[in-house]
């Protein structure tokens, strides 16, 4: 129960109670989505139109200062406004970039600190599909960002390391096509199994060990993900009539 003398808004009471008990990824995607209105207010009163980029930074920063609120000193929209002043910074640099290299690397700026964010509200790293959902980037323009090199070639995906072998079935527009559909029915844990051990849209691949720290579980868990998967991957040979 918050105090008397509160300076919350009744509107915004039971939704930051909610979160201040519990602080869980859950309590922050919840209270998140509550305060949008009000996120996507400050943001066209600081910089203009939301778009994607902007609105994930502001996300971010929003979660931050819930932390540092105190409803005996002001309206909480007041201090997510004067909070959220740092997104003149952030839309600064997004504007002053306009050739191709460049704009991949603020692409890659972006899609990190929507990494972060989406790490900070889930309690794991986030897939590639949670990815572009928040960064509204398709998983093409992903993986032209984390690849983007002019200097060096791809490379191939094979590795010596048995824990960094990757799945069966690749190369053929076919086998691309059944990996899309396996990896979109795949859970949000398992897909960063599959994009870890498949270098999947760009992601670098990983031994065993490395992925179980990425999703918090063990290497036998992963291992186990990772023949489920494969049997999933090998079911596109028996479905198909070619």
């Amino acid at each position: 129960m918050l105090p008397s003398t509160s300076m919350l808004e009744p509107e915004h009471t039971e939704a930051f109670g909610t979160w201040k008990g519990a602080k869980t990824p859950e309590a922050n995607a919840a209270i998140l989505t509550h305060l949008q209105p009000t996120i996507d207010k400050a943001i066209r009163t600081h910089v203009g139109e939301p778009n994607p980029l902007i609105t994930s930074r502001a996300r971010r920063m929003t979660l931050d200062s819930l932390g540092t609120y105190d409803p005996k000193r002001s309206r909480l929209q007041t201090h997510l406004f004067n909070q959220l002043q740092g997104l003149k910074r952030v839309s600064r640099q997004q504007g002053s970039v306009m050739k191709v290299p460049e704009r991949v690397s603020l692409d890659r700026y972006n899609m990190e600190n929507a990494h972060q964010e989406l790490s900070h509200e889930l309690g794991r790293d986030p897939s590639d599909a949670e990815l572009a959902d928040r960064t509204g980037f398709s998983h093409k323009r992903m993986k032209h960002v984390r690849t983007y090199n002019p200097a060096v070639a791809e490379g191939t995906l094979e590795a010596s390391n048995p824990e960094q072998m990757v799945f069966g079935g690749t190369g053929s527009p076919k086998s691309t096509m059944w990996h899309q559909i396996v990896y979109d029915d795949l859970t949000p844990t398992d897909k960063l199994i599959f994009e870890h051990t498949l270098g999947y849209n760009g992601k670098k691949v990983l031994a065993n060990h490395q992925i179980a720290d990425k999703i918090r579980r063990s290497p036998g868990l992963v291992s186990q993900r990772k023949k489920y998967i494969q049997e999933q991957l090998n079911k596109g040979d028996e479905l198909s009539p070619f």
